[in-house]
């Protein structure tokens, strides 16, 4: 039997009437079920909704047909045409839904009442793939959740559907792909392709919404909270019957937390090797801390935090191995670096938490607590109570006496303080210096922002928190990391205060507060001069000769160079302050980080959704995976320092991971 002939015969069993029996209809049917499924609600449709279902399709059959249809009649042609391949593939069209969308419109005005009509959407989003990518099976693809797709003028109601695999434990999403056993969301390079972005909850992004942030960020300065709420203000304008969908504050913290990930996927495809990144099932959490604790999210950003700034400074300090010579004739000749103060954020009071990453050349660097002080609420405030000014770590501790490396490190510092007095009586010493070395262990309940470096062409290749000061000491802890995790530092550089940097490294090389080792034989080996607009501040005799760039043994070197490429981009960062400011540690650095990612590529004209640039380079043997650079949250540091053990993970589990709220697990 031919298909014309089984297609025919199909006809006659679906609609035993001949008055009712056509092409059109069947083929309505057919394709109307198919965007209209079943299972749009989970786990099974009520009979009245399954009725109501099977009622507007009737509606649509007598707008397009003229004719009427009962139940019965729908349901009956639906399984005799739907129970052969051959016939469902001839009668499949592409549906217009558009024309689907005003018959709904249509049917809500006349069926006031109708729970399908209210919960129904003609956008249809599937998951990225169907088959499993471990077993290869082929899966039934199941209805997920009612939403929201958010764009740049409208918001559109949608179905989500997804398809799991309970073999390998895995359901596969429109966006990601969350493993059921390990309570994580895996989001892939093919996940990331597709153009809207959903992790959990009732709200999708579309990808144009998205980058349109991403781009009024690094061209507007605008903030998560300013663009949700103008967004709001464009589609209520336009489309006043979704002014009840979304408040501006829960938009923009949605927003926030997905594009962090979001821009974070990006980030990670394009600059490594890696294809697949997981992150805790609570993706959506926007808070840092979650009933009293630690969130999953600040959990996962901090431990991973170290890979990330690898990654970052290997990836854009090597820019030109990749993307070839900047436009500017003298690319990554130079590194300039600077502290900029402007995104001063509040911080916990405790000052002693040290630095290790480079304990065998400094010793114990001092760090401070980057964590947020816990808020005092007003209607429990005591007389003479300092403990809204630390951390919930180190509440407890705020009257702990400084550590021993502390106090050797007062000594030392005194010790240098005498060796600087002594050059005042020499002609070669600069008037210029840094008083905030004496002002080290003063209160500060706000952080110093942070130290960046920068390459000649205006990349920016590094950054570290400024938590308690900006001083030679943590100038050298900045570079020293830098060359530490792999990055590829010029022989020259440029500080507005080279000077001191200069005596402060001479007087400490090759002792036990500085030991030699290759990495500060390396720093020993630059060559220090002061950027040009800082230099003519600088008196000194040597000021104006060893590290001025334009004398004579050094203008050679930096002919055609920006010396003041730092302040012209500090200038640029300070619109950003209200933003920088807003974040809470570790989410703060994760978001600079990102910004300045975004700024490079937007200088260097690269666009950030590439993937894999680095194969093939050198760069593939030099940037790590992810499981190599982990690290532990400085909470967890403190845990192991009151007793716990390292391997012991139940009592680290138990207390502060498990700490999602339950409304935001997919």
């Amino acid at each position: 039997m031919s298909t014309i002939e089984t297609v025919s015969q199909r006809l006659s069993w679906a609609f035993p009437d001949e008055e009712k029996r056509s092409f059109k209809a069947a083929i309505i049917i057919v394709n109307v079920n198919r965007l209209i499924p079943a299972s749009y609600i989970y786990p099974l449709p009520p009979p009245s909704t399954s009725e109501e279902r099977l009622d507007f399709i009737c509606f649509i059959l007598k707008k397009e047909t003229g004719l009427i249809y009962t139940r019965n009649e729908v349901l009956v042609a639906h399984n005799v045409l739907m129970g052969h391949r051959d016939t469902q593939e001839q009668l499949n069209f592409s549906c217009d839904i558009a024309k689907i969308q005003d018959h709904l419109n249509e049917y809500k005005s006349l069926q006031l009442q109708s729970a399908f009509a209210k919960t129904f959407s003609p956008i249809i989003l599937f998951p990225h793939r169907t088959t499993c990518s471990l077993c290869d099976k082929q899966l039934k693809i199941i209805f997920q959740a009612c939403a929201y797709i958010i764009y740049c003028t409208k918001i559109e109601p949608c179905l989500l559907y997804k398809a799991d695999c309970h073999q390998c434990r895995r359901s596969y999403r429109i966006s990601s792909i969350y493993a059921t056993d390990r309570k994580e969301t895996i989001v892939t390079s093919e996940s990331q392709k597709v153009e809207c972005i959903h992790y959990s909850g009732s709200l999708v992004f579309s990808k144009e919404f998205l980058v349109s942030f991403s781009c009024q960020l690094i061209d507007n300065y605008v903030t998560f909270d300013a663009f949700a709420a103008s967004t709001l203000k464009t589609i209520n304008k336009l489309h006043s019957n979704n002014a009840d969908v979304i408040t501006s504050d829960n938009l923009a913290r949605s927003l926030e937390a997905v594009w962090l990930y979001y821009e974070l996927t990006n980030f990670v495809f394009m600059t490594s090797k890696s294809t697949e990144i997981s992150y805790p099932c609570a993706m959506s959490e926007g808070r840092t801390k979650i009933k009293g604790n630690q969130s999953l999210r600040a959990i996962f950003i901090e431990r991973n935090l170290n890979w990330i700034y690898h990654v970052f400074t290997v990836f854009w300090s090597r820019h030109q191995d990749i993307f070839g010579s900047c436009k500017c004739g003298n690319c990554s000749q130079v590194i300039i670096l600077d502290g900029h103060q402007k995104p001063r954020r509040l911080v916990c009071k405790y000052d002693n938490v040290t630095s290790l990453i480079n304990a065998d050349e400094l010793g114990p660097l001092n760090r401070g607590c980057p964590y947020p002080p816990r808020r005092r609420k007003l209607d429990n405030r005591q007389p003479n109570d300092a403990g809204h000014y630390y951390c919930d770590h180190h509440r407890m501790t705020c009257n702990e006496e400084q550590s021993v490396e502390s106090k050797l490190s007062d000594e030392e510092l005194n010790n240098y303080l005498k060796y600087l007095k002594n050059f005042d009586q020499e002609e070669s010493q600069c008037n210029i210096g840094r008083n905030d070395m004496e002002e080290r262990f003063e209160s500060k309940k706000r952080s110093m922002g942070f130290i960046a470096s920068f390459l000649n062409c205006g990349i920016i290749v590094g950054f570290s928190d400024a938590i308690n000061h900006e001083g030679p000491r943590k100038i050298t802890d900045h570079l020293l990391t830098m060359i530490k995790i792999g990055a590829k530092l010029p022989i020259l550089l440029v500080y507005d205060a080279a000077c001191q940097l200069h005596k402060f490294w001479n007087f400490r090389f090759n002792t036990q507060h500085m030991q030699k080792t290759i990495y500060t034989q390396e720093l020993m080996n630059m060559k220090l001069v002061t950027d040009r607009f800082h230099n003519t501040v600088h008196k000194g005799k040597l000021c104006k000769t060893l590290f001025n760039p334009d004398s004579e043994q050094n203008k050679i070197d930096f002919i055609g160079i920006n010396t003041s490429i730092a302040e012209q981009m500090f200038s640029y960062l300070a619109k950003f302050k209200i933003a920088l400011g807003s974040f809470s540690y570790p989410t703060s650095a994760l978001f600079t980080i990102l910004l300045f990612h975004l700024k490079n590529c937007d200088k260097v004209n690269q666009n950030p959704f590439q993937q894999g640039v680095i194969i093939g380079s050198s760069l593939e043997t030099i940037i790590q995976d992810q499981t190599s650079s982990q690290t532990y949250c400085v909470f967890e540091t403190l845990i192991i320092e009151n007793g716990y053990s390292e391997n012991d993970d139940s009592q680290i589990d138990d207390t502060y991971v498990d700490l999602s709220d339950r409304d935001d697990n997919p």
